[in-house]
């Protein structure tokens, strides 16, 4: 994972005027940052972190240790006599929320039963479905009623603001002191990689829950490959575009080039994206990603959504979306409809509507170009084979793409436990258990060997292959990597992969090489070199709050001016309104809320 190094030198006092974007445009003002609460310097925080000590053993863990039915030393495994562990105390139970093409019972997943082969712990799993899953966990959060003894995970990349939303009402109980002290494996991560130990450390100083870490070389920092139909091109004796001017010239070029995919229909699609996308890594909506061609780059990121449209510019926290680049470039996208390079689905906001779930899925190609997280959503192997991905194009004033407001900690309080839990030190040494082992962290993550992994002469994971490099399925009715790693293991909870462990442990995962490959064709190395981001830190209770009534209402306004700009043009009056409705809605407290948190990460903040 790249490392930055930012300097941060001003402070709240500064915060008028922080709106001015990459071309000096947007609107100032101050923020109510005496609401927020105070807190000290994020490093005051790490540091006592990492020197906690544990509270002790619960009533019931004693009890247990004394009669010999779990162990806490740090070998396996942990419950040593799970039958009469579970007669006695029950089974831990363990909320997770569930992915809707699991058709496999999670207690019935392989790596669970590989994890109560090694440790003895059986977990009681509590399912929900992930549509509406935010709902039901903060209303089971504001009862507290019925609490599981653990949290698994709360949907991707949603732990950190859920816990600290709680912190203060004895919900989630703190967990720097069983890092330190019951969990050697995990520490000995988070004392070697220390930006990890702040983006998991809340302001008031307690870690709650284990982070979910999966380094794959930086491919969660980017965005998903923008792909070109190279067969069409070839078709039509053009060459891969390396400027937006020959992209535009390639998109007619499909659009008057007859019947492309030979399927005697006229149904080829120059261009589609998919406007007011809200996926984890910013992949879907061209809009944002051309921005950057136009002076200023603009940024958006599902998984940490509170933070759309703001990058450190100059060393200023920035509210991009209001640059002029970015009234040129709905200028530009209006022109792409006007010439009719743009498919009508792409306004659609439901996501079974969007063309990833539809045209991509069809067994002819149909759109020219399109932004994608992985190829791999390309179902059809032949059609897929079609596309190669777009060079970073050059424009009038720059190049197109962004980087994430992201981490490769994607989640930092996964596996939270509750204060109502009797065994939170078997927990740990479970957590501990599963981060200690490289390859059990792997198959946790990826899939089981025997679905998605087999061991070649080296004893190294391998995704099985066929010699034209692609999936071959180990359990008949899993046809895909996805579908096999859904129902083998559990996904997401506090496991951790390092790039350290790639060809050692395991094979880089089959469904990113070419992603990977992809993005570096994209110009991701030169984006990141590029561009400085937000950083990860968790926020205050009051700051969650105020982002929470403010960030959905003006990513709200963004999205339908792009709509309505895309499709019926800019002038000066739409654009100042839409100036006027962002500062009504508290755009500049937003931008002054992530400032505090940037200098309160750099050592800036105001006592």
């Amino acid at each position: 994972m790249k490392k930055k190094i930012v300097s941060i030198m001003l402070s709240l006092t500064m915060v008028s005027g922080l709106l001015a974007g990459c071309g000096g445009s947007g609107s100032g003002g101050s923020a109510a940052a005496d609401s927020l609460e105070t807190v000290g310097h994020i490093q005051e925080a790490v540091d006592a972190a990492t020197s906690a000590t544990d509270a002790g053993l619960t009533e019931e863990e004693q009890e247990a240790v004394d009669a010999g039915l779990i162990n806490l030393d740090g070998t396996l495994p942990i419950i040593k006599d799970p039958e009469a562990f579970e007669e006695k105390y029950g089974k831990i139970s363990a909320l997770i929320v569930n992915t809707a093409d699991r058709t496999v019972p999670v207690e019935d997943l392989e790596m669970c039963k590989v994890w109560f082969e090694d440790t003895g712990v059986r977990f009681d799993w509590q399912s929900i479905p992930s549509e509406g899953a935010q709902e039901k966990i903060n209303l089971m959060l504001a009862s507290g009623d019925s609490l599981p003894d653990l949290f698994w995970n709360f949907g991707d990349g949603k732990s950190g603001n859920i816990v600290v939303q709680y912190a203060d009402q004895d919900i989630f109980l703190p967990t720097e002191g069983l890092i330190n002290e019951y969990m050697p494996n995990l520490k000995k991560i988070l004392d070697e990689r220390q930006n990890y130990w702040m983006e998991i450390t809340a302001p008031d100083g307690h870690t709650y829950g284990f982070p979910y870490i999966e380094e794959m070389y930086g491919l969660v920092l980017t965005g998903g490959p923008i792909l070109i139909n190279k067969t069409w091109l070839d078709e039509l004796n053009l060459e891969v575009p390396t400027t937006v001017d020959e992209w535009v010239e390639c998109l007619k070029a499909f659009r008057d080039g007859g019947d492309l995919n030979g399927n005697g229909e006229a149904d080829e699609i120059p261009m589609a994206t998919w406007f007011g996308a809200t996926d984890s890594f910013g992949s879907y909506n061209m809009f944002y990603r051309f921005t950057g061609a136009f002076g200023c780059a603009d940024s958006y990121c599902g998984g940490n959504a509170y933070a759309d449209h703001l990058r450190l510019v100059d060393g200023k926290v920035t509210f991009t979306a209001m640059d002029e680049a970015f009234r040129k470039t709905a200028e530009f996208f209006n022109m792409l409809y006007n010439e009719g390079l743009i498919w009508n689905g792409s306004f659609e906001a439901d996501e079974s509507a969007s063309y990833k779930t539809s045209l991509i899925k069809e067994d002819v190609a149909r759109i020219g170009c399109f932004g994608t997280w992985t190829d791999q959503e390309i179902t059809n192997l032949d059609v897929h084979d079609e596309y190669v991905a777009l060079p970073r194009l050059t424009g009038e004033a720059g190049a197109i793409g962004f980087e994430n407001n992201y981490s490769e900690l994607q989640d930092s309080s996964n596996t939270a436990i509750t204060t109502t839990c009797k065994f939170p030190h078997v927990v740990a040494r479970f957590v501990d258990y599963m981060v200690g082992d490289p390859a059990i962290s792997i198959q946790s993550n990826w899939g089981a060997e025997g679905y998605n992994y087999v061991k070649d002469d080296e004893g190294i994971l391998r995704t099985p292959l066929d010699e034209q490099g692609r999936y071959v399925a180990q359990v008949p009715e899993y046809d895909n990597f996805g579908s096999a790693r859904v129902n083998s293991t559990t996904c997401r909870g506090s496991m951790i992969v390092l790039d350290e462990y790639y060809e050692v442990y395991a094979g880089y995962a089959y469904d990113a090489v070419q992603l990977l490959e992809n993005q570096k064709t994209n110009g991701k190395e030169e984006v990141m070199a590029e561009y400085d981001t937000i950083p990860r830190v968790m926020m205050t209770t009051a700051e969650l709050t105020k982002l929470a009534q403010i960030q959905p209402t003006v990513s709200d306004i963004v999205d339908r001016y792009i709509n309505q700009w895309v499709t019926g043009g800019v002038t000066d009056e739409n654009w100042n309104a839409y100036l006027g409705e962002l500062d009504a809605a508290g755009v500049n407290d937003i931008v002054s809320i992530y400032q505090t948190a940037v200098d309160r990460s750099s050592g800036n903040a105001v006592e």
